[in-house]
């Protein structure tokens, strides 16, 4: 018996290790140039999941999307159009590969990650060189696990126009959290550790002469990421929520937010976004190689017409373009299509309307 007890321990004490919370550290946090990571984009009306503590459960389960994707790539800063703002960077990271909204980051030996600064596109402004040059962003500290949390302060130039003038900002992040991370399509993760960074920053007032003179008051940028990691599983976020406003003398430049998982989910609830614009589906269900998609549009109208499957992926796209008022008819192909659930996503102008259709 006393020889079944300690087995029955030492089980116990695998299973125990083996959902314990993970240890971020430089080896399985920082990527290598080249890496990629595809992400499924979710419905911004998503919240994040309130509860903190250890060996929790966060649970993501109905959160859906609009099947739309976004690539995350690290790139050889010396590649980009601007590497001779940031000589240090040991890499670059940027999303769909465009030459803006890159993020140049360091490693500093193996105890930290830095931010050196980053090029950002301010719909006010234009593009903006931000360069922590006198004191760069701690991203990082390794190795972190739960409750360790620290605040870094950094400063560097601002770029605007042509004009430099100097920014202050400030960054706290808090490991708040580990447990079980439940997503869409029975995913269910363990040992998932939640990282929580808030960041506030402001730049000096800049002077501008030429052409005409111009002064910009200082601008305010607050920002907030909650990020989910597993390192045995990938060293880019599990889930990422991500929100950030640019305001001036209390008016909102811009503001943004994006909920981005590794998994892919549902689509979103038939007529979520607008149920105004009446749209149609017929025959639906249907089993022939085609169905009629019909609405009336009040104005001329911009219209995107998308088909997804079950898990938000894009299988086709059936119109992108302008339409007149008044009603009109696009022809669906379903040919291709094996039997089951879709998703129509007609987008009017900047309001969508997803539709079910059945194939069968």
């Amino acid at each position: 018996m006393k020889k079944l007890y300690t087995i029955l321990a030492i089980l116990l004490c695998c299973n125990l290790l083996s959902i314990a919370q993970p240890t971020l550290t430089s080896s399985n946090y920082i990527p290598f140039i080249g890496d990629a990571q595809l992400y499924y984009i979710a419905d911004t009306n998503s919240v994040v999941a309130p509860i903190i503590g250890a060996n929790v459960t966060f649970n993501y389960a109905g959160i859906r999307g609009y099947g739309q994707t976004q690539t995350q790539y690290i790139v050889d800063p010396t590649t980009t159009t601007y590497t001779s703002d940031f000589l240090t960077a040991t890499y670059t990271d940027t999303t769909g590969g465009f030459p803006i909204n890159k993020n140049y980051k360091k490693t500093e030996l193996t105890d930290s990650l830095t931010n050196i600064g980053l090029v950002a596109d301010i719909s006010t402004y234009g593009t903006v060189i931000i360069k922590y040059d006198q004191d760069p962003e701690t991203i990082m500290k390794f190795p972190f696990n739960y409750t360790d949390n620290y605040a870094d302060a950094y400063s560097g130039t601002f770029t605007v126009q042509g004009v430099n003038t100097i920014g202050n900002g400030t960054a706290t992040v808090i490991a708040d959290a580990w447990g079980t991370l439940l997503l869409p399509n029975n995913i269910s993760i363990d040992s998932v550790l939640r990282i929580k960074t808030i960041e506030y920053l402001i730049t000096d007032t800049i002077f501008i002469t030429v052409p005409i003179p111009i002064t910009i008051l200082p601008v305010e940028i607050n920002a907030e990421y909650i990020n989910y990691y597993k390192p045995s599983i990938s060293k880019f976020p599990l889930l990422s929520f991500v929100s950030g406003t640019y305001t001036q003398d209390n008016n909102t430049l811009d503001s943004s937010r994006i909920i981005i998982s590794q998994y892919p989910m549902y689509g979103v609830g038939i007529d979520e976004l607008n149920e105004n614009i009446d749209v149609n589906i017929s025959p639906n269900p249907t089993n022939k190689n085609y169905t009629t998609l019909s609405f009336e549009l009040a104005n001329n109208a911009s219209v995107i017409v998308t088909v997804f499957n079950n898990l938000g992926q894009k299988v086709s796209d059936v119109f992108n373009g302008n339409l007149e008022h008044g009603e009109n008819k696009l022809k669906v192909l379903t040919a291709n299509l094996s039997k089951g659930l879709y998703f129509i996503s007609v987008r009017i102008d900047k309001k969508t309307i997803t539709k079910k259709m059945i194939i069968e």
